[in-house]
């Protein structure tokens, strides 16, 4: 089994730290809702975030994603309680029932902000049930630019001509627009890190919930980091406390306490060594997620 302390930081690695002053901006800010459409994708990317190279294939099942969203609809004080909701993957253009999902979405969040957000390289293969179903429901696209030869603004504009709200979406680094630099994360497989301390300075926890088997989690890695785990052997234990199951929550304001606290999970996450690098397509080597230190 790989080991922790088995990378080295990129040479053309830039640090990367969450200022406090910005840490409590986020938090500050209404939490985003990602659903994870499919854990698989159509692109290889290093690092990605929700560890979509290690993952099987897998589809959201759309009956169990409707009885969790009518649960989450039902929940006292949610409505426009996110700042948005995003339909992500994995790609999720590969699910065959992507239009279906997108009318269940908004028939059980009819006031929030939501978005499918794609690579975009599968736009020219969807049906009219497809573009339908986003300028009936009024959702948004968000387009991911790579470093491909690919005309990102050309594809934009062909969902425009659709009739669909369509942007490329900037990284979360804002080192520069689109995917050209990656944030990498800093697992620690050993759980060593501080609990307090790598929630601090997390860029993702509290901001970023994700909806995923009947709960709330407080992040990506908190909700999708079994694909790392299988993959490479390690024993990242879930704890009761690091999700917030929808059959528990009577107000919005269960969410916002849960959101707002640090999770058993955070000390999987050395929050102090994340890096941003350039994109490139994935090794499937565990160096690609873990700390350096």
């Amino acid at each position: 089994m790989l080991t922790a302390t088995a990378t080295a930081i990129p040479a053309t690695a830039i640090p990367y730290s969450l200022g406090f002053a910005e840490r409590l901006a986020k938090m500050a800010a209404k939490p985003k809702l990602d659903v994870q459409v499919c854990d698989h994708c159509n692109l290889r990317c290093a690092g990605c975030l929700h560890f979509a190279p290690l993952a099987e294939k897998r589809f959201l099942d759309v009956n169990e994603y409707e009885r969790d969203l009518s649960r989450l609809a039902a929940v006292e004080g949610v409505e426009g309680y996110f700042g948005f909701v995003t339909l992500m993957g994995g790609e999720p253009l590969l699910h065959p029932r992507l239009a279906e999902i997108v009318h269940v979405t908004r028939k059980h969040l009819p006031q929030e902000i939501i978005a499918v957000c794609t690579n975009g390289l599968l736009l020219r293969r969807m049906d009219d049930d497809f573009w339908h179903a986003l300028t009936d429901c009024d959702v948004r696209l968000l387009i991911s630019p790579y470093p491909l030869q690919v005309d990102y603004d050309e594809l934009a504009a062909f969902a425009r001509k659709k009739g669909v709200r369509t942007a490329l979406s900037k990284d979360i680094t804002n080192t520069a627009d689109g995917k050209e630099a990656f944030l990498r994360l800093a697992l620690d497989p050993q759980g060593a890190r501080d609990q307090t301390q790598s929630f601090l300075s997390c860029p993702f926890g509290g901001c970023y919930l994700q909806l995923a088997r009947g709960a709330i989690w407080p992040c990506q890695v908190s909700a999708h980091h079994d694909s790392f785990a299988r993959r490479f052997g390690y024993d990242m234990c879930d704890a009761p406390d690091d999700a917030l199951p929808l059959a528990s929550i009577s107000s919005a304001d269960d969410i916002e306490t849960f959101r707002r606290r640090s999770h058993p999970m955070c000390r999987y996450c050395d929050n102090d060594a994340l890096t941003v690098v350039p994109w490139e397509r994935s090794k499937l080597a565990a160096i690609e997620w873990l700390s350096p230190r």
